[in-house]
């Protein structure tokens, strides 16, 4: 039987149109700075800074799920490299929000602190899933999409 790698450049690609589409959207009302490809905000999982109208701004990190529509969850990463022990930006991304994208379905804005809390809370019923990259894995739990809607700060229908 064949594994089916995690390819992370095909990922990437498709990450980005997320990203490009994330960014149309926010932009009929707010300025919307692309820091992505700084390594400071990459190592503090920080993909936008946001402008308000007020002038203060808030950092965002962009997730793109395209399983979530047909699987029902969003996946929250908690090893990012079990070979080297990398924690999975479910427990280390410093943006003040998370932006999930599920195409053709919704757009879902959660404060991580929320969903890192509902993750501890639920963690005796949520069923570690093991996505395999070459040369090592990522580890992760699958979050009910009605539980998070229970959490979130905004939600909007596509």
């Amino acid at each position: 039987m064949q594994t089916n790698y995690y390819d992370f450049q095909a990922q990437h690609k498709i990450g980005k149109q997320g990203e490009q589409f994330i960014d149309r959207w926010l932009k009929n009302n707010y300025k919307v700075t692309d820091v992505s490809d700084i390594p400071n905000y990459q190592k503090a999982g920080i993909d936008r800074i946001i402008e308000l109208k007020d002038g203060t701004t808030v950092t965002v990190e962009y997730k793109f799920d395209v399983a979530a529509k047909r699987t029902g969850n969003i996946f929250f990463e908690t090893v990012a490299v079990d070979t080297q022990s990398i924690p999975g930006w479910g427990w280390t991304s410093q943006a003040d929000y998370w932006i999930f994208l599920i195409p053709e379905q919704e757009i879902i804005i959660v404060q991580p602190g929320k969903l890192r809390s509902l993750v501890w809370q639920q963690q005796k019923v949520l069923k570690e899933k093991t996505v395999p990259n070459k040369n090592y894995h990522t580890l992760g739990v699958p979050v009910l999409l009605s539980d998070v809607k229970k959490i979130a700060y905004q939600i909007q229908r596509l």
